[in-house]
């Protein structure tokens, strides 16, 4: 097997190899930043397309001039090289121009998830040590009664006369800006271009650490590896604050010298006519989008159009096929990587259910240890080290972290933080891997699959939901004393849906309105599913939640005797629970 692995990345090495130069100039202490590239690209192809937003369209000569406005409004207020500047827009070319700005002026864009609100939004802003925030106008409701919004200068879309008083108008201002060139400071790869916030493990969310090399190296990489040309168009209607949509889609356009197209919000009803109308030949997707598409009415148009390239994350084995082959699309590239963290993986052989394979000599520095899943920890053997996994054995996937290589560990800003996701001493004294808090299986051929996420977090519509952070919201609901958050199966829907075990005050009712308008500070994505209500919370001695046992049983209203209820995004509330219920969800009629 060995053998039969060095003669696959033996033949992947003539690909690697003429990347060699620009791979130098992006490394990090190269100097082809992420405003050096727009810079260039402006001045190769000024009228080329590089931008399709809905009905918007943007060349690459107006990109870099919108880049430029935004930097000399950046400038005008203070933002210089080292400081975060928060950007909260939902997708749009204003939010890339933005992003752009902060790359040409060697500032840091906090890229702010636009589902927050609340304390969570509050968290984030605090710890991003931003003093201006640029938002759009569906954002700036959640923003204006935030104690934090007196402590920052609010920069907003929209109307000048409809903005609060206290919050500058962007849209004049950019209009007044001057387009010029603005001075680019001696950057290198090693400068932090973005802040890309994960829930993580635990907690509120947490700033990823995105260095310019990590952008424009995933931009060199991706586009040669897919085989992205000039004339391509990358339809990704993720949210951009994420990796997915801006890694995978902007970046590796841009460098490519091809289009990116994109929409405010996903729609899986009108995601077949935006890749018809843009004329899309590649699109970046996660798991549930290819669901969601799945599950819209078969039409004679589902073939109808230039796909030939689907790549992204979370294509689960069980739909695969099925997608591929209603749609016909040629070729699906599934990855796995971790924002914050130094592990990635790419299926580019269409192995199905496969989350990929190393990189061509980068298989010593990936490993699978064994993980208890009772006691939720990493297992040791008796000279205290790790247990790595055997083929097709589960275990938790790690990255190695060695210095200057390819994939760095940067992980968050916090470092309390990022020592909570190394395991040290693991397979020898003195060595360290970043824990992924995923649990994989490696076939005999060192491609691996996906099994599910250790510990509190788990996923559901795409995004990582961290049990404490919702659990600390719902207990401050009225009438709760006490909550326990934890994931839950539900077929057929991917991912795991949210619970919440209750205990109400003594002497107060459950009051399913209140409760349901608490909640709705959460992202969408975060809001429990299911709720339980118990006499009394499980603990163990020290006093941590017991989560398992909960997990194991579920949500059956004829097999559990406390009260359960199920939300009702149309009348707001949380109703009980039937059977009748039940049963819609398990056949995918009730949409949740």
């Amino acid at each position: 097997m060995r053998l039969r692995l060095l003669l696959d990345d033996l033949r992947d090495l003539p690909m690697f190899l003429r990347m060699g130069s620009a791979l130098r100039q992006a490394s990090a202490d190269g100097r082809e930043t992420l405003g050096v590239l727009i810079r260039q690209q402006a001045e190769r192809m000024s009228e080329r397309v590089l931008l399709r937003f809905e009905n918007e369209i943007v060349t690459y000569g107006e990109y870099n001039s919108g880049v430029n406005a935004f930097a000399a409004v950046f400038a005008q207020g203070g933002i210089s090289r080292g400081e975060t500047v928060a950007l909260m827009m939902e997708n749009s070319p204003a939010l890339l121009m933005a992003q752009g700005a902060a790359a040409k002026l060697g500032a840091v864009a906090a890229l702010i998830n636009t589902h927050l609100s609340g304390p969570p939004l509050s968290h984030v802003l605090k710890t991003s040590q931003a003093r201006h925030l640029f938002v759009d106008e569906v954002c700036l409701p959640k923003i204006i009664d935030l104690p934090e919004a007196v402590t920052l200068t609010l920069w907003s879309q929209g109307p000048s006369g409809s903005l609060p008083p206290h919050v500058e108008p962007l849209d004049a201002a950019l209009a007044a800006a001057p387009r010029s060139e603005p001075a680019i400071p001696d950057l290198r790869g090693r400068d932090v271009l973005l802040y890309i916030y994960t829930s993580g493990t635990t907690g509120y969310p947490k700033a990823a650490i995105i260095r310019h090399t990590r952008f424009t190296m995933a931009g060199l990489g991706l586009s040669a590896l897919l085989g992205v040309q000039a004339d391509d168009v990358i339809y990704a209607p993720l949210p951009l604050y994420h990796g997915e949509s801006n890694f995978v889609g902007f970046s590796v356009a841009i460098r490519a010298g091809g289009c990116f197209a994109s929409r405010r919000r996903f729609s899986a009803g009108e995601l077949l006519d935006d890749v018809r109308r843009h004329q899309a030949t590649a699109f970046v997707y996660v798991g549930e989008l290819c669901r969601y598409l799945l599950n819209q009415p078969p039409s004679p148009d589902d073939r109808n159009h230039n796909l030939r390239l689907a790549v992204g994350a979370g294509l689960r084995p069980d739909i695969w096929s099925s997608f591929q082959e209603r749609f016909g699309i040629a070729r699906i590239v599934e990855m796995y990587g971790a924002t914050e963290g130094n592990v990635s993986l790419m299926n580019r052989t269409g192995r199905v259910g496969s989350v990929g394979r190393a990189h061509p000599f980068q298989h010593h520095l990936i490993r699978l240890a064994r993980y208890d899943f009772a006691k939720g920890e990493l297992v040791r053997d008796s000279r205290g080290r790790l247990i790595e996994c055997a083929v097709d054995e589960p275990g938790e996937l790690l990255g190695k972290v060695v210095r200057g290589g390819t994939m760095p560990f940067d992980g968050y800003t916090d470092a309390a933080a990022n020592e909570a996701k190394l395991v040290r001493d693991a397979f020898k004294k003195g060595d360290a891997y970043f824990r992924t808090g995923d649990i994989l299986r490696r076939d005999k051929d060192f491609y691996y699959y996906f099994v599910d996420r250790v510990g509190d977090t788990f996923r559901w519509k795409g995004e990582n939901v961290a049990t404490q952070e919702v659990a600390e919201l719902l207990n401050a609901a009225p009438g709760i004393a006490e909550t326990n958050v934890y994931g839950v199966d539900l077929p057929p829907f991917e991912g795991r849906a949210g619970m919440a075990a209750v205990v109400v005050l003594p002497g107060r009712p459950f009051d399913p309105t209140s409760f349901y308008a608490h909640a709705e500070q959460l992202p969408a994505y975060a809001r429990p599913v299911f709720v339980r209500l118990v006499a009394t919370m499980d603990v163990t001695g020290t006093l941590k939640q017991r989560k398992l046992e909960l997990q194991r049983e579920g949500y059956d209203p004829s097999a559990i005797r406390d009260p359960l209820y199920l939300r009702d995004d149309v009348r707001k509330l949380y109703v009980p629970l039937t059977l009748q219920g039940l049963e819609q969800i398990r056949a995918g009629t009730l949409r949740l």
